[in-house]
């Protein structure tokens, strides 16, 4: 426990003071939703009924780009064989990158829904039970992204490569919460969320377990 704190201290540390990866991932989201804004047109109840979709076309594209990251800057210092040489499992790595980009996708997350909130009409009487589905689906997202991140973290055109293995795999993540942010927007019961929630759990457990697992036998082979 340790270790993955002080790893994903010290890559929020790097991050925080480089500044230029926020601003792009920033400068992405915004371009993203106000392009998708003007497309849609002004009518309220277009844009509301959209919002959810654009909120999470614009969290899955910032969640790639910092998972991209997290490694990318491994590689280019030389870090991350120093990380692998290191006594004991390497299940660690993957959860201090993990970690670390949950410290950034929470306040992020909180963010893109103000803003998508403000453009898409959104109604934020239910703002905790939204929030509450950004963290649930941006965990089983970037659980996901991590993963392939360190697999692809060696590899030219990782930024390409990514995308395409991530998208095929978080499909059920990315449905289950959009389909659970409409419901919240349209003003469904919540006990009809509830089990968009459930789902988002599960695959929130099977698909960190899994990555966890599979993380020291593909970084080592």
């Amino acid at each position: 426990m340790r270790r993955i704190l002080l790893l994903a201290l010290r890559d929020l540390r790097l991050e925080v003071r480089d500044r230029a990866g926020l601003a792009s991932l920033l400068a992405f989201f915004l371009l993203t939703v106000f392009l998708m804004a003007l497309a849609l047109g002004p009518e309220e109840g277009l844009l509301r009924r959209a919002g959810p979709g654009v909120l999470w076309v614009a969290l899955a594209f910032m969640s790639t780009l910092l998972a991209s990251r997290a490694f990318a800057l491994e590689v280019e210092d030389g870090t991350l064989d120093d990380l692998l040489l290191t006594p004991g499992g390497k299940e660690w790595v993957y959860f201090g990158k993990l970690l670390f980009q949950m410290l950034l996708l929470a306040p992020l997350g909180a963010l893109a829904l103000l803003v998508v909130a403000g453009l898409f009409y959104l109604p934020l009487e239910k703002g905790l039970a939204l929030y509450l589905t950004v963290l649930l689906g941006t965990l089983g997202y970037a659980s996901v992204a991590t993963f392939y991140a360190g697999l692809l973290a060696r590899l030219r055109g990782r930024e390409v490569l990514l995308p395409l293995l991530l998208f095929s795999l978080v499909v059920p993540v990315v449905l289950a919460a959009v389909r659970a942010s409409l419901g919240l927007v349209e003003g469904v019961d919540l006990g009809e969320v509830a089990g968009w929630w459930q789902l988002l759990v599960v695959f929130d457990v099977v698909y960190v377990t899994a990555a966890a697992l599979l993380f020291p036998v593909v970084m080592e082979g």
